[in-house]
């Protein structure tokens, strides 16, 4: 298991590669912070305070008092970090290769968790089953009326205005999402997307204005030969795509509609007795769900819709439309790994972190410190799936999982805590190389990032507390 003093010298040459221009006090600062998170594996301040790397023994107040510390600086806050987050995360990921419906693209999921009072958007770049988080934005639960939209358009806006013209971005997003403002919002930033759309979107089909739910083959009603006048399009075992316009009028806006309602093939691994039992209990429980959520009403036609996949995309086919929409499910994964883990046990314990704060500055903060720690251990965690790994590496992966099904934040975890000290070198040239390849990424070119850089991230007066603290 790698100790604070073994990791802070190799995070803090990940941090001057994300930014060589910073304050020195105040990257020196955060990187303590980042390696506290990677050592202790969690965001629990208990845990942060005891990982904090100090040359003499120092009280637990006062180690509480740095990390309560931490959730006000600026060099956490959305406008300082998705920037650097940016440029690092294009350092490490690739666009889809050729071969693929959707080659050269970069695709970024858009989607929200919430935690306690808390609602946290994020926008990520899906890499290996995962995201790496780029962007945040906050809003208390309940939503205040009217914010939602506009919370993601501006949180679309601010990575935009981050990430570099020749880097072309497909964004995915769940049916929660889609409306005429964010899809001007992506029109405007020249992003092209795949969002689910719910059965009461309104879009237009051959000159006719209808809901979605009128175009799907529902209990007889529209889809095949129906009201929607689709035809021999919708139906229950197959896919069917066509032009249409998202809303009416004059402000509609164009894509390509794709409807369908699939087999289901499930992989090998999932396709056990105990796999199929979990998939029904979550069925019934998810149709329990839908039917209670308006209780002595009539039956939701939620019921009917669910498991219909109505699509709305820039992309010219519905296999490509399909290939980019699977990428929304990395999210889910990512934000297990911030909160429970993979069983429950072993994540970062974001929900209760931040159920606990009182205002929306220092959950930005903590999103921010999240970010950054996934970047740098899903880095690790890729590393350690590379042929090329060293031999030690892997059999010492090769005594984690029987099946080899680890996602790359797992992996890192794994790497980073191993007991044994067999990955200690190897962990220090991985992360070197990583720190490397984020250096020679482009600098920044965003107006912002380069304002709050001129102005300077790190002060006498937290450079002081920390000198003290150490």
């Amino acid at each position: 298991m790698s100790s604070p003093q073994e990791l802070y010298p190799l995070v803090l040459l990940w941090v001057q590669g994300i930014d060589g221009l910073g304050h020195a006090t105040a990257l020196a600062s955060l990187a303590h912070l980042v390696t506290a998170l990677l050592v202790g594996q969690s965001l629990r301040p208990t845990a942060l305070m005891r990982a904090l790397l100090s040359s003499s023994p120092v009280p637990a107040r006062q180690r509480y008092k740095r990390v309560e510390r931490a959730w006000t600086r600026r060099w956490l806050s959305p406008a300082w970090l998705t920037p650097r987050l940016v440029r690092a995360a294009l350092a490490l990921v690739a666009s889809d290769a050729l071969g693929r419906p959707s080659a050269g693209l970069t695709h970024l999921a858009l989607d929200s968790v919430r935690c306690g009072r808390w609602e946290i958007f994020t926008l990520g770049v899906v890499w290996h089953g995962r995201t790496l988080p780029v962007g945040c934005a906050v809003l208390p639960y309940p939503w205040p009326k009217g914010q939602f939209t506009p919370t993601v358009c501006a949180l679309v806006k601010q990575v935009a205005e981050a990430w570099p013209t020749d880097r072309p971005v497909h964004l995915v997003a769940d049916r929660a999402f889609p409306s005429l403002k964010l899809f001007r919002t992506l029109k405007e930033v020249e992003w092209g997307w795949t969002v689910r759309l719910r059965a009461k979107s309104w879009v237009c089909v051959g000159g006719k204005a209808q809901w979605v739910r009128e175009l799907l083959d529902v209990g007889g009603v529209g889809g095949v030969g129906g009201v929607g006048g689709v035809g021999k399009g919708a139906r229950l075992n197959g896919w069917m795509a066509q032009s249409a316009h998202y809303g009416s009028g004059k402000q509609a806006i164009p894509g390509l509609l794709v409807i369908g309602r699939g087999l289901t093939v499930l992989p090998r691994h999932q396709a056990n007795e105990g796999s199929l039992r979990h998939r029904a209990e979550a069925f019934a429980k998810r149709q329990r769900h839908l039917a209670s959520k308006h209780p002595g009403r009539a039956a939701d036609a939620s019921l009917a819709t669910d498991r219909w996949v109505v699509l709305f995309s820039t992309h010219s086919t519905w296999s490509a439309a399909g290939a980019s929409y699977r990428r929304r499910w990395t999210t889910e994964g990512t934000y297990r790994d911030a909160q429970s883990g993979w069983d429950g046990k072993h994540g970062w314990d974001l929900e209760p972190v931040v159920g606990r704060l009182k205002t929306a500055v220092e959950v930005e903060r903590v999103v921010g410190l999240w970010a950054l720690g996934t970047l740098l251990q899903s880095w690790i965690g890729h590393q350690t799936a590379q042929p090329t790994a060293p031999g030690v590496v892997q059999a010492v992966v090769g005594q984690w999982t029987t099946s080899g099904r680890l996602s790359v934040w797992a992996r890192g975890r794994l790497a980073l805590t191993e007991p044994s000290g067999l990955l200690k070198d190897w962990l220090g040239e991985t992360l070197r190389e990583g720190a490397t390849r984020v250096a020679k990424a482009p600098p920044l070119t965003c107006p912002a990032a380069r304002e709050l850089a001129r102005e300077g991230q790190g002060r006498p007066k937290p450079a002081t507390a920390i000198r003290k603290a150490a």
